[in-house]
């Protein structure tokens, strides 16, 4: 069982937003208390992941990898160019 306080502006503007989507506030508070925790949960488990990855990788191969990539990167500046598409990609 969980007590949450609000503030009167608060607690109206849960009032509206679940009324709106047609939803108890005790579900809509629900389902974004778990939503919070389980993006959280993956964010701590990305950090893990990603603290092991850095920890596996000598800097020597993360050289080449940065070297694979940047030939990478230049074979498609070739390939177009150099051409920056930018965030929408290439024109239709």
């Amino acid at each position: 069982m969980l007590g949450l306080r609000l503030s009167p502006e608060q607690e109206a503007q849960l009032t509206r937003y679940a009324k709106s989507v047609g939803r108890p506030k005790s579900t809509v508070a629900r389902d974004w208390i778990m939503d919070r925790l389980e993006r959280e949960s993956l964010r701590e488990e990305f950090r893990r992941q990603a603290a092991s990855l850095a920890r596996a990788v000598t800097p020597g191969e993360q050289a080449e990898t940065d070297a694979a990539t940047d030939e990478w990167l230049r074979a498609l500046d070739a390939e177009d160019g150099g051409y920056d598409w930018g965030p929408n990609g290439p024109p239709l």
